[in-house]
């Protein structure tokens, strides 16, 4: 009798969604491995005023080699991290023959770490539904668009980082007249 009463106490009802949405992620990850678009929704901020929570976002699978700069992708760090992140592309290089990229949310202050690998990518959002209407990001105008943000972002994190070291440079030579 105490058994059945414990067991009936079980919170499942707030279990079953969160696994609900976890397995909702793992399928959008394996459709857009497979080479499927998908449409997910943004849930978060830091791409805003480019996406607002709750928009639909359509995303289309590419290789690392493809994504430009300026360019929103998709990608998920590990198998742990539960969320699909959408962050703007602001830098590609390569380093030990790897080809990585930086990204960045348009509203995030620093820059996203560490650099994003070939197996992290999943893709690009091509497109977000808004008010019932799509926006292409793939029309000539949301690319220059996106391309100005990427340099303004990197430059704003660049600057952001030199004025941080000013200051403990500042302060490291208060204290050392201090002594």
């Amino acid at each position: 009798m105490e058994m059945e009463k414990s067991r009936s106490a079980v919170p499942e009802v707030r279990v079953a969604p969160i696994l609900q949405a976890e397995a909702i992620r793992q399928l959008f990850i394996n459709l857009l491995r497979e080479g499927h678009v998908i449409r997910s929704l943004a849930v978060g901020a830091s791409m805003s005023p480019s996406i607002k929570k709750g928009e639909l976002l359509i995303v289309k699978p590419i290789a690392l080699e493809e994504a430009e700069i300026g360019e929103i992708v998709a990608f998920r760090r590990d198998e742990s991290q539960s969320v699909l992140t959408t962050h703007r592309v602001i830098q590609k290089g390569k380093e030990s023959g790897q080809r990585y990229i930086i990204t960045k949310g348009d509203r995030n202050p620093y820059r996203d770490f560490p650099l994003l690998s070939s197996q992290e990518l999943l893709g690009k959002v091509t497109g977000i539904e808004r008010n019932g209407q799509v926006i292409s990001l793939e029309s000539p105008f949301y690319r220059i668009r996106g391309y100005l943000m990427a340099r303004l972002s990197l430059g704003l994190w660049i600057l952001g980082v030199l004025k941080r070291k000013m200051v403990l440079l500042s302060e490291s030579g208060r204290n050392g007249k201090d002594d």
